[in-house]
């Protein structure tokens, strides 16, 4: 899979505090259209954590039904257990994303050192059915993944690349000095 183009992150229409899966549809019909490479979904701009798994799966089901052809679906499938991501993980498998997108566990703030991140990427990697795009997303989390456990996780061949939003300039000059043919960056 291939992530050099452009993938935009969808947010999550409502109406009335409700999931708007009608207006989605119309919304990823429109961009449809364009030249969007795909859809990044269930991110931060997708407001994952304020949404039920019920909730989740109507949304992957609706955009499923719309998202065909060339267009690449990325799905959000990050939780505070591994056990748990990996579960949701292979779930939205099962309806047909092209990769996911894994935020760092984070409540544990001062328990989530460098082995704690890496043994849960390796083992969500190891068992997903689908490649895992890594998010390191900080100002949200307070935890930031270092460029040392994304070296680490870079030899495995089902983690495709990270999306890191953090701010840190120098952080992103060494993500991207990382010799990894296999791994994209995205950062915001």
């Amino acid at each position: 899979m291939d992530l050099t183009d452009i993938y935009c992150p969808i947010t999550t229409p409502f109406i009335e505090q409700e999931v708007a899966t009608d207006k989605l549809a119309e919304n990823l019909e429109k961009w449809n259209a364009t030249d969007l490479a795909g859809y990044v979904m269930l991110g931060s701009t997708g407001e994952a954590v304020y949404l039920t798994k019920a909730e989740k799966i109507e949304i992957l089901k609706a955009a499923r039904f719309q998202v065909t052809g060339n267009k690449t679906l990325i799905f959000g499938t990050g939780h505070e257990s591994t056990s748990e991501t990996i579960e949701f993980t292979k779930q939205v498998a099962d309806f047909g994303v092209d990769a996911v997108v894994v935020v760092t566990p984070h409540y544990y703030k001062s328990h989530m050192v460098e082995d704690h991140f890496y043994n849960h990427f390796l083992a969500v990697a190891d068992n997903s059915p689908v490649p895992v795009i890594l998010y390191n997303v900080p100002k949200f989390t307070n935890v930031n993944i270092n460029s040392s456990v994304v070296k680490n996780l870079t030899s495995h061949q089902n983690i495709l690349g990270i999306k890191d939003s953090t701010d840190k300039m120098s952080q992103l000059t060494e993500l991207l000095k990382l010799d990894a043919s296999n791994l994209c960056t995205h950062w915001e």
